[in-house]
């Protein structure tokens, strides 16, 4: 396979870039950046620079010259921003998506115009090609929108060039010592565990995870025609990434597909999961620093179901569109369900898109304001047409596009009263959700330890409950839903 084969997007090279020009660009691009830490302060110039420099016709050798320290100190940083070691600004963040698509254009055209002296050399341009694709995805994945099929068909591409030219399995590749077969599996593995499901925290923990523990899966070349459903299956010529059995039976002649099997990786996934149960620390597994190992934990549960390929659906939806109103996070359902006539205004116009016997589909034309309002995990209080009481849920998964908000939520059931609660010397607004059974809390993130005592109190109806925090049921975003056993009514 040729380097023409790979058809790579690449931005239109109209400007014309003179010495001095080249000479600037070397002294913001290789002498101001030395090392990774500089990146954050030089954001905007290298942004800017780089814009530039990816958009002029350079001779290939003087483009390596320019930007092979770069990206490597790149590649060093976005791994820091992913893990939150390095902080950046609203504005930042924003543009963060663009500094990323700039440095995949840059090693692009290092990959298309420089002349590698060895193999290896050949394989690290690849690897720096393969990374920066997969954080493009990576950013996709953040903002839970859908994953573009150019970047899965280029980066696919690019795994089946590496493949010809066996460069697959090289171990030095800089900045971090990776080989590009585990980098490609990283991107494939994240995606077969359905971002969409995940909230940020877990994202953030099951990106740093995979980056150490990766390897584990095993790809190979689909040598059979048999498709077995613990399997992913990659079809190098499509614009897709991983694929379960059932979508890919009509590729079954196709050299162009590989197996992804991700039992070595579940095997690892289920002992460390055993290894934080009885104390060990997340970062000494290889999550990243500052992780909770209850965050920890439930990442690895849902990759793992995910991993599983088990479909959950117990229930059909029933396809519908009904004007609704919805109140997104635990402070507005708990000011809204105190005083409803006072605060109408914290309920979000919405429609309900689907239904079923156990939970809804919720789309809300998403302003600006809105876009951070709700998060997987988290609790929200849906109140379709005709239905004054609404429905508590929790949102089970989340998408976004330019103008709306999409997501999937379960409904709690038993009978709801907002309380405040009190642990410790804090108190804090909470919902009381009773059944026959038992009784659980929803309170924010962190608050309720297991074992401890708590006070609620319903100041409408004069409710006094002495209790104990009992197991953790789940943990959203911002949100903990805890069982709890009465001491005390």
């Amino acid at each position: 396979m040729s380097i023409a084969a790979l058809h790579l997007t690449l931005p239109k090279q109209n400007l014309y870039i003179n010495k001095d020009a080249i000479a600037l660009c070397r002294d913001v691009l290789v002498n101001q950046i030395l090392n990774p830490t500089d990146f954050a302060d030089q954001f905007d110039k290298i942004l800017a620079t780089l814009h530039k420099l990816n958009r002029a016709a350079l001779n290939g050798d003087v483009r390596l010259s320019l930007t092979e320290g770069l990206i490597n100190h790149f590649l060093v940083f976005i791994r820091q921003v992913r893990c939150t070691e390095v902080a950046l600004d609203l504005r930042q963040r924003r543009d963060l998506p663009d500094l990323n698509r700039e440095f995949a254009f840059a090693a692009k055209l290092l990959l298309r115009d420089a002349a590698p002296h060895s193999k290896e050399e050949l394989a690290n341009i690849v690897y720096w090609t393969v990374s920066s694709l997969a954080e493009q995805l990576q950013d996709f994945s953040a903002q839970y929108r859908s994953h573009p099929g150019c970047l899965w068909a280029e980066l696919n591409r690019l795994y089946q060039f590496a493949e010809s030219h066996l460069l697959t399995d090289f171990q030095s590749n800089k900045p971090d010592h990776r080989d590009i077969a585990s980098r490609y599996k990283q991107a494939l593995l994240f995606q077969a565990a359905q971002p969409e499901h995940l909230n940020d925290e877990e994202q953030r923990l099951l990106e740093g995870y995979l980056r150490k523990w990766s390897y584990r899966g095993q790809l190979d070349r689909q040598e059979n025609r048999a498709f077995y459903s613990h399997n992913f299956y990659i079809d190098l010529a499509s614009p897709l990434g991983a694929q379960s059995s059932k979508e890919i039976q009509a590729l079954a002649n196709s050299r162009s597909v590989r197996v992804l099997d991700p039992s070595g990786l579940m095997d690892q996934a289920r002992q460390n999961m055993t290894q934080l149960r009885t104390g060990s620390s997340a970062q000494q597994i290889g999550f990243p620093l500052q992780c909770d190992n209850i965050d920890a934990f439930m990442a690895l549960k849902k990759a793992l179901i995910a991993w599983q390929q088990a479909s959950s659906r117990r229930y059909d939806r029933a396809p519908c569109l009904m004007a609704a109103r919805t109140a997104l996070g635990l402070n507005t359902i708990y000011r809204y369900l105190r005083s409803p006539q006072a605060s109408p205004s914290r309920l979000i116009n919405s429609h309900t898109i689907n239904r079923s016997k156990i939970g809804a589909c919720v789309k809300i034309t998403a302003l600006q304001d809105e876009m951070g309002l709700v998060s997987v995990g988290d609790v929200v209080m849906h109140y379709p047409e005709f239905d004054a009481s609404g429905a508590l849920g929790l949102v089970r998964w989340l998408k976004r596009t330019e103008v709306s908000i999409i997501f999937g939520f379960e409904f709690i059931l038993g009978n709801l009263q907002p309380v405040t609660v009190r642990a410790r010397d804090g108190i804090t607004q909470a919902l009381l959700i009773s059944t026959a059974d038992n009784d659980s809390l929803i309170t924010y993130k962190g608050y309720c330890a297991n074992n401890m005592a708590v006070h609620l109190y319903y100041k409408r109806d004069g409710i006094s409950l002495d209790a104990r925090a009992q197991s953790l049921i789940q943990r959203g975003q911002h949100v903990d839903q805890i069982r709890l056993q009465r001491t005390r009514p």
